[in-house]
């Protein structure tokens, strides 16, 4: 594997003592970093919480175009099989992406909870379904060139991703939001959707198809104005407390 392109992207595991783990999985082109505040405020309440890297992340996107979805699957598939050794309980959580791969995980192995952020099922950008196609034209596409978002000092340091992406991804992308929702209707253990109306990213209808398919045991969230990556913006700590009253209750 090359070397990270910063030392905040790198998977982590904080031990806490009540013997439950919650297994945090970051989103497309996204890192670790991007749960290091969710992750400390439940480790500060005694979980143990575990942000593993995709594969293909926090490296190059020369290196995340060798990977696909099924590596990153199995990335998630790895570390929770390796929490479940450990614990009995333990839960999911996933932002964008990772949310996606949370559900499909969920509905592989035996999971206390799980619990999706911002997660796409449906795409505001249309074109975003022609990348299947788009890929054989190409191979890799930069996102637009805008300043960092305003954030808090505290999650400043945290706005670590990769500056485009290989467009080949973009179409698995695409494939495991099909898989993960139709997952979702075998899921039936405690869940609970987080969905910002504000996303740029995805539909904020998302938020509801897949809360009513992972069914009645779910809750839905909704924030009014955070980005999609609203780990890092300024309604975290709604986030932060809807996830340890979901797995409390679970």
């Amino acid at each position: 594997m090359s070397d990270y392109f910063d030392p905040l992207v790198a998977p982590f595991t904080w031990r806490g003592t009540i013997g439950e783990s919650v297994v945090m999985v970051h989103g497309f082109t996204g890192t670790a970093a991007h749960f290091r505040l969710l992750g400390r405020f439940l480790n500060d309440r005694q979980y143990t919480t575990i942000a593993p890297l995709l594969a293909g992340h926090g490296t190059s996107m020369a290196e995340m175009a060798q990977t696909d979805n099924d590596d990153w699957l199995a990335s998630v598939r790895v570390t929770t099989e390796s929490a479940l050794a450990e614990n009995d309980r333990v839960h999911l959580v996933g932002l964008s992406l990772g949310g996606l791969l949370s559900v499909l995980i969920a509905d592989e192995l035996p999971v206390t909870s799980v619990t999706t952020i911002n997660a796409p099922i449906r795409f505001k950008n249309a074109r975003t379904y022609a990348s299947p196609l788009l890929s054989r034209i190409t191979p890799m596409i930069s996102w637009p060139e805008a300043p960092p978002p305003p954030l808090a000092d505290e999650a400043k340091p945290l706005w670590l991703t990769y500056s485009g992406f290989p467009t080949k991804a973009l179409a698995d992308l695409v494939t495991t939001s099909r898989m993960a929702l139709e997952a979702a209707s075998r899921v039936r253990i405690a869940s609970l959707t987080i969905q910002s109306k504000a996303d740029a990213t995805v539909k904020p209808i998302s938020g509801r198809l897949l809360a009513d398919a992972l069914g009645p045991r779910n809750r839905l969230v909704w924030l009014e104005r955070s980005i999609h990556n609203s780990l890092l913006d300024g309604e975290r700590d709604i986030i932060h407390h809807a996830v340890l009253d979901r797995i409390r209750s679970a």
